[in-house]
């Protein structure tokens, strides 16, 4: 037997041999393959061989010995599961022999899960569900998985949103107590109780498109000898729901309404938003007013910010207005039974609109006009034509307002620090400011030495904003002074950041603006209602909202960005499945994507977009790759951004969801055309 002194050492060996060895934590990355790799914290990144991925699902959270193969490569092996990440998740029920198994819709996994007996109950081969890990394979490389439900078949009508929202796991649910407090919220009798303004009587419009039901603002403007009054009075669901209430804390796990094609997962219960606090045309409704003043040059002069109750005469459309002051039909054809006193309001808000959109022009940035593109579904739920809208008058009438009504709220909160959330833009990423210098300089030196802007540019002068906004709206404004306009912004343009959410004061480059925070869409957006809180308590002098402020804003960024993910899939899944029945026709397109073997496509007459390959991967075909400025020549021929092209649609890869063009020459499409 050992005595103690030979046990301690023993324990002191164990110890230095622990001591010795490589011990990391880090997040397992799955491939197409059988392997796999752990991106270490350190930021190292070791091989794992099939043995090994096998105990282990994408993503999770794991620690593991390194060591050094025969090819000099990290190599990791499995000591602890830390977390596991892959919870729930969508896809196929398949089967293999007797066995049953589902296969995930997860990046880059390929292994299938099994399905024990007592799951498989009520389904059928190829069904598509929605599932959660029942056991995790890493104590002995065997996983099982639990059907949480079943979603359908691939060809079902409906199946695509059904399968989009449970694959980014949109919350479209609510809890019993959010809905208790939804019941609970009616105007009968409508009280109001906190020193609001009746405005009732003053003749509120609202402009939405022909089938909006959640009608978030309305608009009176009146002209007066300093220029115009504007007031934009703004539906107000803060008026009974409060921070930390069930409904808020449903809203901000929300984040959005997310308008997937076909289907409204909404912010707030759709009684609320389409009915209670929606500004439909004579009701009486509480809201949330900015009165400004704006002078003649469409500088904003005054503002102040209460609440109020109002009654809006109507619910006017984009095309019916902008068709009546256009003189192609008036209202009253188009079914609005609208009074002088509206039609010349209409008149009044068309000029400021004007002003102002001149104001911008000359102070801040503006971008340029988009079509709009409505996909039109049939009774299957699938595409069944697009529908290419160009922006009129009355789309910017109402942009205008809001945008003066969001400054309005920016510079209230600035004065305010820490109440109100921001939206932010702060221009270049930072990885492309040095590449953004380079392009300017080579391209455009006359405007350094011009003085547009000052000699020595450096990555600190485009991280300001008179400077970023000097260079775009030379650009934008002045597109054909200089051949090399044009691409120059296209590239520049790709180099920008997105947009962010912060409650720091920061800039937003993309507007041009020193301060934008939204509240113009409280029952649609989040940060649009807490900012309505925190205006109400800076108007009742009370303190701001006490809550994790960073954390806040950065959930409430991935919400935003998971609900994008979530219609873009969807549109990509239904564009494909429409593109499928448009084999060899033939388009005009924009080259929106250029890469080392071909470009990408949007065509002008659908807004869908695909890939052209014009140098496969073979390397049969030479080309000439420019990655600073996204070019790509071949014989001669080169491709740039934003340029024109004809494409023929020749492959469609529904599963994929992946459209395939070729591109063809101005001769060819001309005698296409003519056939076609």
């Amino acid at each position: 037997m050992l005595n103690n002194s030979a046990l301690q050492q023993l324990a002191q060996l164990k110890t230095n041999l622990v001591a010795q060895k490589d011990i990391a934590q880090g997040t397992v990355r799955s491939t197409t393959k059988r392997f796999g790799f752990v991106l270490l914290d350190d930021g190292r990144e070791a091989f794992l061989d099939p043995e090994q991925m096998l105990r282990v699902l994408p993503d999770d959270r794991v620690e593991v010995e390194i060591t050094t193969n025969s090819k000099d490569q990290l190599e990791a092996k499995l000591d602890k599961l830390l977390s596991s990440s892959l919870t729930e998740f969508v896809g196929r029920y398949v089967n293999k022999g007797n066995n049953f198994f589902v296969e995930p819709d997860v990046f880059n996994f390929t292994r299938w899960l099994f399905v024990p007996p007592q799951d498989r109950k009520g389904l059928n081969v190829d069904d598509l569900v929605r599932c959660t890990v029942s056991r995790h394979p890493f104590n002995d490389g065997k996983a099982q998985v639990k059907i949480i439900s079943r979603l359908g078949k691939a060809d079902e009508p409906g199946i695509e949103n059904r399968y989009t929202a449970a694959k980014f796991q949109l919350p479209n649910e609510w809890t019993a107590p959010a809905q208790n407090q939804a019941s609970s919220i009616n105007w009968s009798p409508l009280v109001f109780d906190n020193g609001e303004l009746d405005l009732t009587h003053l003749p509120f419009v609202t402009i939405d498109s022909e089938n909006t039901r959640d009608m978030d603002d309305a608009i009176y403007i009146a002209a007066n000898e300093s220029g115009w009054e504007l007031i934009t009075a703004i539906a107000d669901p803060s008026k009974q729901i409060d921070i930390n209430s069930p409904l808020e804390l449903a809203a901000r796990e929300r984040a959005s309404t997310v308008y997937l094609l076909g289907q409204s997962i909404t912010m707030l219960p759709s009684e609320l938003s389409h009915d209670t606090y929606s500004l439909i045309p004579e009701k009486k409704r509480p809201v949330l007013i900015c009165k400004m003043q704006i002078a003649t040059n469409g500088e904003i002069t005054e503002y102040e910010f209460a609440e109020a109750q109002i009654r809006s005469q109507h619910k006017l459309s984009y095309q019916a207005v902008a068709d009546d002051l256009n003189g192609v039909k008036t209202l009253n054809d188009a079914g609005f039974n609208v009074s002088d006193e509206i039609k010349n309001q209409l008149i009044t808000l068309q000029k400021f609109a004007q002003v102002r959109a001149d104001y911008r022009l000359q102070h801040t940035l503006v971008m340029d006009d988009r079509p709009d593109y409505f996909f039109i579904l049939n009774d299957q739920k699938k595409i069944d034509h697009v529908d290419k809208r160009e922006r009129n008058i009355a789309h910017r009438m109402i942009e205008e307002a809001m945008l003066v009504t969001n400054i309005c709220a920016g510079e209230l909160f600035v004065k305010n620090p820490g109440y109100g959330i921001f939206s932010t833009h702060i221009g270049f990423r930072a990885e492309r400011l040095n590449d953004a210098i380079s392009l300017i300089t080579e391209d455009r030196l006359d405007l350094i030495e011009t003085g547009v802007i000052e000699s020595g540019l450096t990555a600190s002068d485009l991280a300001q904003l008179d400077k970023f906004q000097q260079l775009f709206k030379e650009l934008r404004s002045n597109p054909n002074n200089n051949p090399k306009n044009a691409p120059l912004l296209s590239l520049l343009q790709r180099m920008l950041q997105a947009g962010s959410l912060s409650f720091e004061h920061i800039p937003h480059f993309g507007l041009g603006f020193n301060a934008y925070a939204m509240v113009t869409s409280p029952i649609r957006r989040y940060n649009d209602f807490y900012n309505h809180l925190a205006i109400k308590r800076i108007l009742r002098g009370e303190p701001a909202i006490e809550l994790d402020s960073a954390a806040l804003a950065a959930q409430l960024q991935e919400q935003l960005n998971l609900g994008r993910q979530a219609c873009r899939y969807l549109e990509l899944w239904l564009q494909s499945q429409f593109m499928a029945q448009q084999i060899d026709t033939l388009h005009t397109g924009t080259i929106a994507l250029v890469n080392s073997n071909g470009i990408g496509v949007r065509l002008d007459d659908l807004g869908i977009e695909g890939y052209a390959m014009l140098a496969p991967r073979d390397g049969e075909i030479k080309a000439q790759f420019d990655s600073r400025r996204l070019s790509l020549t071949i014989e001669g021929r080169t491709y740039r951004l934003d340029e024109k092209v004809h494409v023929l649609v020749k492959e469609v890869d529904v599963v994929k969801r992946k459209i395939a063009f070729e591109v063809v020459d101005q001769e060819t499409a001309d005698r296409l055309s003519a056939w076609l």
